[in-house]
Order: C-alpha cells, then sequence, then structure tokens
C-alpha cells in the first residue's frame, strides 16, 4: 500500500496497475490507476500516476455545503481525476549480513480536476497540491519494516454550486482544503522460500500496514457565506466529513513475486480508530506490477 525507501535500478521501468473498491450503501465505488515508475538515477526514481474513479461528479453538490454532504450513495460518473506526479530520492544505505536500512525523501505534486466535497485531503485523487515526506526501511533475514510520514498540502478549489433547479445559474463557490499529515507503518515477513536457489522462486509474502492521517477542517466560500471561516463563519460541526479528522486504519495482505520481475498482490482495508469519510470499509486492493530492464550485460569470454 505504501513505498519502500528503496529504489528501482538506474534504466530499469515499472508499470503497475492497482484498483480500490468498496460498497457505499448501495453504491460499488470504484478506482482504477496506473502507476509508471523509470530509475532515473541509481537514487532517484520518478513516478507518474494518473486515476480513473467513479467518486466524484464534474461539480460541487447542489446546495453544498448544507445538503447531502458527503453525497452518501449517489450515481457518480466514471472521470478521469487527474495525475499525480512524484519522486523518491534514497539519501542513506547501510547494508550488512543479510540485513539493510535505506532512508529516502519524497515529493508530490498533483494536477486533479474533481470536486472533492469533503475534508480529507488526498493528493492521488481527491486533491491537487503538493507533499512530501520521510520514508524508513529495514530488512533482516525474511523480515521488513517500514516507516512513511510525510504532509500534504492541498490546493484550493474554484467551482460553482449547480442549483437544484434546472436553468437556473448556480453560485460560486471556493473550497480551501486544510493541510493534513500522513503516517504508515508497514510489516511484512517472507514466507516462502524458505531458501532461496535461484532468482526465479516465487516469493509468498503476508503483510501488516497500519495506514493514518490527520487534517485539519475545510473552509468554503458559497457565494457570500463563509463556513468554518473566522470572518462570518457559519460552523458545518453538524457534518463529520467537513470537520478536522484523525484515525488509523490496518490493512492485512499477501504478496506474490514471481521472477524477480512480477508482483501481484491483494489487501483489505478495515476502521482501527475512529474511521475516514471519504470511504466505506472494507476497502478492497489489488495491484499487479512488472518491471521491465533495458541495461544488457555484456558477455565476457
Amino acid at each position: 500500500m505504501t513505498e519502500p525507501a528503496s529504489n528501482i535500478p538506474k534504466g530499469a521501468l515499472g508499470i503497475r496497475f492497482f484498483g480500490e473498491t468498496y460498497n457505499e450503501v448501495d453504491r460499488i465505488r470504484n478506482l482504477f490507476a496506473l502507476k509508471l515508475m523509470y530509475g532515473l538515477t541509481p537514487k532517484l526514481t520518478i513516478e507518474a500516476t494518473p486515476t480513473l474513479s467513479n467518486h466524484h461528479s464534474k461539480q460541487l453538490p447542489p446546495e453544498f455545503p448544507v445538503h447531502n454532504t458527503p453525497q452518501i450513495g449517489v450515481n457518480h460518473p466514471y472521470l478521469f481525476n487527474g495525475v499525480d506526479f512524484y519522486a523518491k530520492y534514497r539519501f542513506l544505505t547501510l547494508d550488512g549480513e543479510n540485513s539493510h536500512f535505506r532512508a529516502a525523501v519524497y515529493g508530490e505534486y498533483s494536477i486533479l480536476k474533481v470536486a472533492h466535497d469533503e475534508a480529507e485531503p488526498t493528493l492521488l485523487d481527491d486533491n491537487s497540491g503538493l507533499g512530501g515526506g520521510l520514508i524508513t526501511t529495514y530488512l533482516k533475514n525474511h523480515f521488513a519494516a517500514s516507516f512513511t510520514g510525510g504532509i500534504i498540502l492541498p490546493s484550493k478549489y474554484k467551482g460553482d454550486v449547480p442549483d437544484e433547479l434546472q436553468g437556473l445559474p448556480g453560485v460560486p463557490a471556493t473550497v480551501i482544503y486544510g493541510k493534513g499529515y500522513n503516517y504508515s507503518l508497514s510489516l511484512g515477513y517472507l514466507l516462502f522460500p524458505k531458501t532461496y536457489n535461484n532468482y526465479n522462486q516465487t516469493n509468498w509474502n503476508i503483510y501488516l500496514e497500519f495506514i493514518g492521517k490527520s487534517y485539519d477542517a475545510v473552509q468554503m466560500q458559497v457565494g457570500n457565506i463563509y463556513y468554518n471561516s473566522p470572518q462570518y463563519a457559519i460552523s458545518t460541526k453538524g457534518n463529520r466529513a467537513l470537520q478536522a479528522n484523525q484515525y488509523l486504519e490496518v490493512y492485512p495482505g499477501l504478496q506474490s513475486i514471481i521472477k524477480s520481475d512480477t508482483r501481484i498482490e491483494l489487501s483489505v482495508g478495515f476502521p482501527l480508530i475512529s474511521r475516514s469519510y471519504v470511504h466505506y470499509y472494507p476497502v478492497y486492493t489489488v495491484g499487479v506490477q512488472r518491471y521491465f530492464y533495458f541495461h544488457k550485460i555484456k558477455k565476457r569470454f
């Protein structure tokens, strides 16, 4: 579910398809993403991830933010959300016998064109904006642990709130999303093979990942009315999806690595402390990833 501190080799290309699905009352919500990864240098990896989902509408909900927010069970069309850009630089490498420690910094920039009507910021498919943070990964024999901590700085959204009566003009709105902090701890263990004989052996790994986030309340101006703002503010305290929140989820997962270049994984997410208000539970995720190596080793005779 999260990036490790390690990089892909220089000149190698990685392609990852992943999807997320959950049942929202009587609607199945889906997210589909295609991540392209490239090893620019041995220490620097760059990525671009376009996403498609049925999580949003083209405009904010009618009578936003006082009516039907979040839009539970509303039929949203599948929309191209935009593209998330990501770069990771590994600055520390400590190798030992059957062990290693890696540390990296990452930066993120997303360009999205969707109307996100909740406070929780997510750069992958909900918000345009910037992000960055630190990743550390430790591996010893069959066990690996990775920790990520970062900040999310979402951009504001400007659009119209449509009138419920067709033909009437919409009301101009500005939505200011609060900053967020993301953190995760991923624990993985290699079940098989017990001993390596060659790189063509299939790996089976189990994972337990803890993923959390904290974020501020959203501020809005709809027409001449301010919400959650110090200036003439009307509070949306009764709507939890628009308020500050913090939560922690847990994702048990299973992963298979085939011939050292193909990865298949499945995980299921549940709330552990509080909950997210942008999705329902359980959250099912599936991913398929493949690496392509273009560097040819010269044969010596």
